[in-house]
């Protein structure tokens, strides 16, 4: 198998923006699989529960970024960081304008 470079950016991105989606997904399945998913996403809007929903899951981009920044791949550490303003900027949307 090829050695992945983990010193690109474009490789902290994806890391940082799939590990919150994972981190939601394995939320739902654990306390709300009876639900579907358009059911579940009403259930939190009705209780305003998404967006620090949102942040907890956000807080996984902590994991990838401290192992990258130990490992001194800089250029995934900023992908990660950069990953994480993206969510930050999909936070502020759901908390002000939905």
């Amino acid at each position: 198998m090829k050695n992945i470079n983990w010193d690109k950016t474009w490789i902290g991105l994806l890391l940082g923006l799939i590990g919150p989606s994972i981190a939601f997904t394995i939320y739902y399945l654990i306390n709300y699989s009876y639900m579907k998913i358009p059911e579940f996403i009403d259930y939190m809007k009705l209780g305003n529960t998404y967006t620090p929903l949102v942040s907890l899951c956000v807080l996984t981009n902590l994991l990838p970024f401290y192992l990258l920044i130990n490992k001194e791949k800089y250029a995934g550490t900023k992908g990660v960081l950069g990953a994480t303003f993206i969510w930050a900027g999909l936070i502020i949307f759901l908390k002000f304008f939905t």
